[in-house]
């Protein structure tokens, strides 16, 4: 019988314990909900596409789910239900904004906007990781994630600075440190990747 995987990561509850202290915890409250709301995005669509949930991790900003398998169409599968997650923000920010919800509508476009930025493994950075898989070999893939990943963290890091001197938003802060701390996390794997093809060209 097969068994699905729940991991919870035990930072969520620092960061709940944060919001409750600076007293944002309606904020976190809302935007979990969105976010869940943002990975049933993701679940629905595999299911439609006919593939099986393997594991749900539940971690500072929601959860992730990961599928046994993509199916024959491995690649469109995955750009299809990587997608869906921003799109339903995306959605709910339009309806949001017609009802005016400001409060929703910020927290739905923000939503996808983070999302979709080029950093592996956000959903945008997994769109184009899968992307350049369509015309470039697994370790040309490798190299040009990580240095688009590395790019635009910077730039956004640089960026995000500015902003929280003006409005000291410990959500930003908080923000930028959960990318930062994924980003690294496949970068270390990457290094593992590389070593393996290195090892790989040394024996042949």
């Amino acid at each position: 019988m097969r068994i699905l995987k729940i991991k919870v990561d035990l930072k969520i509850f620092l960061i709940i314990i944060l919001y409750i202290l600076t007293k944002n915890i309606k904020v976190f409250a809302i935007s979990f909900i969105f976010i869940l709301l943002h990975e049933l995005g993701h679940a629905i669509t595999g299911i439609i596409l006919g593939l099986k949930i393997k594991k749900i991790n539940i971690n500072v900003f929601g959860l992730s789910i990961e599928f046994e398998n993509y199916g024959k169409e491995r690649l469109n599968n995955k750009i299809i239900i990587d997608m869906a997650g921003p799109a339903i923000n995306i959605i709910t920010f339009i309806i949001a904004v017609i009802f005016k919800n400001e409060e929703i509508a910020y927290i739905n476009i923000l939503l996808a906007i983070i999302n979709l930025l080029p950093i592996y493994p956000l959903d945008g950075g997994r769109i184009v990781k899968n992307l350049l898989l369509k015309s470039h070999n697994y370790k040309q893939v490798v190299g040009y994630t990580e240095k688009i990943s590395k790019d635009t963290l910077i730039i956004i890091t640089a960026i995000s600075s500015i902003v929280i001197l003006y409005i000291k938003n410990v959500g930003i802060f908080l923000v930028i440190l959960y990318l930062w701390s994924i980003a690294l996390k496949e970068w270390r794997k990457n290094q593992i990747i590389k070593r393996a093809f290195q090892a790989i060209q040394n024996n042949t």
